[in-house]
């Protein structure tokens, strides 16, 4: 992480739009209020907006604000983010995720300083620095047309990228112990070591859920901890480590061919599900690229996405992988 505290104490100080990228968990919101309570901004206001929890509309109303009676629900004139945040900095977060037509209407914000509230004619000055994040590959959407290029032009200036947890384990001793002592203070325990096996299994699982899983984590092992010492089984109650087995173990000739029957159709199916994601993660969440690459019908494709109930916004992409130029 030194060379993204290196980036942030480079870029603080500056008004430069910044994009962060890096999957779920990875801390990007955290490097957003670095940047922002490390300038010159860092009296005025932080606002964020997840773009991914609004519908188109909602997010524009979010965004820009609405008078009222500018559509049904508009009540009263509500103050929009790029309004509250004056002055201050905007963090637009899952960025990858706005639709084209509110992109459009973004662009011009960044562009002329200036927006409209849905349903007003008044033009409203903005003075915003703008700092967004998306675990998105925003050069495959540029690629394949869900993206705007001018935009991301516009807010690719000077880009962050947040690595995975399992990408800096070295990290991994000092995040556990200051998630160890915000939550001793939270819930009033006195918890103060990790033992060297609770340790180890710390450095060494996979951590898919990144920052915020070991977080999540660490809170529980506190809970769970009756003493003042975190050990490896309170971590291994939390922790999907593959330690078990999940199937039933034969006791019978009859058992062990019904259970090997089970596990040649579960491995199939898992193989089957990585061949999905892992190709949608290819191709950036592409159907017909990916049903095209891996030489399926885009209905044959399709239908092994809805087997195992894959959407394409789930899928997250790491932009050295996708092959995007």
């Amino acid at each position: 992480m030194q060379a993204v505290f290196s980036l942030i104490a480079q870029c603080a100080p500056t008004n430069s739009t910044v994009l962060i990228t890096g999957e779920s968990g990875t801390g990007k919101e955290m490097i957003a209020r670095a940047i922002h309570y490390n300038s010159l901004r860092k009296d005025q206001p932080f606002v964020t907006v997840d773009c991914n929890t609004l519908s188109e509309n909602l997010l524009e109303s979010e965004l820009f604000g609405h008078v009222k009676g500018s559509f049904t629900g508009a009540v009263s004139n509500k103050r929009g983010m790029f309004e509250l945040a004056n002055n201050g900095t905007l963090f637009l977060d899952e960025f990858g995720n706005i639709a084209l037509s509110t992109q459009a209407k973004l662009l011009r914000v960044i562009q002329e300083r200036e927006f409209r509230a849905v349903g007003n004619t008044s033009i409203q000055k903005t003075n915003v620095r703008l700092v967004t994040a998306t675990n998105k590959d925003l050069k495959a959407m540029v690629a394949d047309g869900s993206f705007r290029e001018d935009l991301y032009y516009r807010i690719n200036v000077f880009p962050i990228h947040a690595p995975a947890l399992r990408e800096r384990r070295d990290d991994i001793p000092a995040l556990a112990f200051h998630f160890l002592k915000i939550f001793c203070g939270e819930l009033d325990k006195s918890v103060s070591e990790i033992s060297q096996g609770a340790m180890s299994l710390l450095m060494n699982y996979a951590w898919p859920g990144n920052v915020r899983e070991l977080e999540n984590t660490m809170q529980r092992a506190v809970i769970l901890c009756p003493d003042s010492i975190i050990r490896q089984a309170h971590l291994a109650s939390i922790l999907d480590t593959g330690s078990h087995p999940d199937f039933e173990v034969p006791r019978t000739s009859d058992d062990l061919k019904r259970i090997k029957k089970i596990a040649r159709e579960k491995s199939v199916e898992d193989i089957e599900k990585a061949f999905i994601q892992e190709t949608l993660r290819r191709n950036a969440s592409n159907v017909t690229r990916s049903a095209e690459e891996t030489g399926m019908q885009r209905a044959n494709f399709q239908a092994l996405m809805k087997k195992y109930n894959i959407r394409v916004r789930d899928i997250e992409y790491d932009p050295d992988e996708t092959g995007a130029d």
